[in-house]
């Protein structure tokens, strides 16, 4: 199916997720949180992988790609405790909105690092979307 298609599922699960990650962060602890519902994601993902027939271990070795991937898989493990603690202090009118600067740093690093398209509008899209959510966070 088209990417497009998949980014609204991802989006519109994601949203849902933060609303009643919220909601129980009231009275569960983040630590507990990130437990609970990463627990889901790593049985979801095996779960996907073995209905897909992909067997993980044939694409990891002692290679690029695999350092690469542990790397990532830190960045997303920091990213995801820190947002669980964000949202378990703060508002999620203004928490997600600070966590949606993503936007704009993964387009500019999107044109720097992976040498992707850039244009007028793009660039005045980035600006807009920071700005947008710098007003939301406010």
């Amino acid at each position: 199916m088209h990417y497009i298609f998949w980014t609204l599922i991802a989006m519109s699960a994601y949203a849902v997720m933060v609303i009643l990650l919220k909601f129980s962060l009231r009275s569960i602890p983040p630590e507990a949180a990130v437990v609970v519902t990463n627990t889901f994601l790593v049985v979801g993902a095996l779960l996907w992988a073995i209905f897909r027939g992909v067997k993980i271990t044939d694409h990891l070795g002692m290679n690029q790609p695999t350092l690469l991937l542990v790397i990532s898989g830190i960045a997303l493990t920091v990213a995801i405790v820190s947002q669980y603690v964000a949202l378990s202090r703060g508002p999620v009118s203004t928490v997600y909105p600070l966590f949606g600067m993503n936007i704009a740093i993964v387009a500019v690093l999107g044109f720097l690092i992976l040498k992707e398209p850039i244009s007028i509008e793009r660039i005045a899209g980035v600006v807009l979307a920071a700005g947008a959510i710098f007003l939301l966070a406010r």
